[in-house]
């Protein structure tokens, strides 16, 4: 079967090659990066340095007496028909979130909600009263971006942490474009807001897809 009848591959680098997946649903584009990937690696080429892919892109660096960007587009596309397709959620679902804020101290709510005039409590009604759309995901940490700025008060002045968090799967996080939820785990300066469940959001076993619905339900 076809993995992906969108996957374009371009050169991009002396001696890196770049395949692209296209696709609006991201989550199954992201699961299909990934599976090529893994793919890729298990073969063991001999010449390819290193494997590596952020979101809807794969990115292969190879030793020049081995291949040529020809020969390493043709080994990508011969590659992509082995790969079967991950199965993809049907549209415009709703799911339910738990919402664990975790002890005091590992988080930012109080700041979130001090940026509002808001007491921790009510800062979580208004959090989990909402229901969020999946717009698409948001670079470097590949995280679902929750299309709603409910708190439109919080700059970026007031919300970045001065040094990067190294964030884990599912952990919720708010920036004064709206709502993250990291897929994976990645570096962050936006305020921690509380964690979900990794497997809703995991690559691996999520079924969202983009334009589907999420409410948070307060733990």
């Amino acid at each position: 079967m076809r993995f992906s009848p969108t996957l374009t591959v371009i050169r991009s680098g002396e001696t890196q090659t770049t395949a692209i997946a296209g696709g609006v649903d991201a989550l199954a584009v992201r699961r299909k990066i990934v599976a090529l990937q893994e793919a890729m690696e298990s073969y063991g080429l001999p010449g390819v340095d290193e494997v590596t892919s952020i979101g809807r892109s794969l990115f292969v660096d190879y030793d020049p007496s081995h291949w040529t960007q020809a020969s390493m587009k043709a080994a990508l596309i011969a590659l992509e028909s082995t790969v079967a397709r991950p199965e993809e959620a049907q549209p415009l679902q709703h799911f339910d979130w738990p919402l664990l804020c975790g002890e005091e101290g590992t988080n930012d709510l109080e700041l979130a909600a001090t940026a509002h005039g808001l007491t921790i409590g009510a800062f979580l009604t208004r959090l989990t009263r909402r229901t969020y759309i999946i717009q698409d995901f948001t670079m470097p940490g590949i995280a679902p971006q929750l299309f709603r700025r409910d708190f439109p008060h919080l700059q970026p002045g007031q919300q970045l942490h001065r040094n990067a968090r190294r964030l884990s799967c599912g952990t919720l996080t708010l920036s004064s474009q709206g709502f993250t939820v990291a897929t994976c785990e990645t570096l962050s300066h936006d305020l921690v807001i509380g964690h979900v469940p990794p497997e809703c959001v995991a690559p691996e076993t999520a079924a969202f897809r983009v334009g589907d619905r999420v409410r948070f339900l307060n733990r």
